[in-house]
């Protein structure tokens, strides 16, 4: 299990708030993201996703491992069940045990060899309009009511650079 992760400051925030008000290169957004979740929610794995309409699909803009998750993949939402957070729901979608992962994942077996056992996706939404999702992919059990609410904050966050997106 995890170690202490230390809550997300308001000085955290403030940061990115900065950061995307100056339109800096994305990957400077991405980065700092990816920075301050590793201390407050934690992660074996960060991804960004962006939802593409007219596609029905997801692709990845931000990856912490671009190796095994390269940005550019895509998934068909088809392939997804309707609770994950990819879907049109503004909730956050959990996965947090192994058994949770494979039913809501159908490629869950390259995911365990990861070393991830839960799976925290936090939608980017604006004015009902869905966005992406920010996706944290732990190990089994890692995310509680702290690490939601932290990413739901940061996923809130990322808007703007989402907005520019499309």
């Amino acid at each position: 299990m995890p170690g202490p992760r230390r809550p997300l400051a308001t000085a955290d925030v403030a940061e990115l708030i900065n950061l995307t008000s100056e339109e800096p290169d994305r990957s400077q957004i991405f980065d700092l993201v990816q920075s301050i979740s590793a201390d407050t929610c934690g992660w074996v794995l960060l991804t960004t996703l962006k939802y593409v309409e007219h596609e029905n699909a997801v692709e990845r803009i931000h990856s912490s491992d671009e190796v095994s998750h390269p940005i550019g993949g895509r998934k068909s939402l088809d392939k997804l069940v309707e609770s994950h957070g990819g879907s049109s729901s503004s909730d956050v979608f959990l996965a947090g045990t192994k058994d949770d992962v494979r039913r809501a994942f159908y490629d869950h077996d390259s995911i365990f060899a990861l070393g991830i056992g839960s799976i925290l996706n936090a939608p980017i939404t604006h004015a009902d309009r869905r966005l992406g999702t920010l996706n944290f992919c732990g190990e089994e059990g890692m995310y509680g009511a702290n690490e939601i609410q932290a990413a739901k904050i940061l996923a809130g966050l990322l808007v703007p650079t989402l907005l520019s997106e499309v």
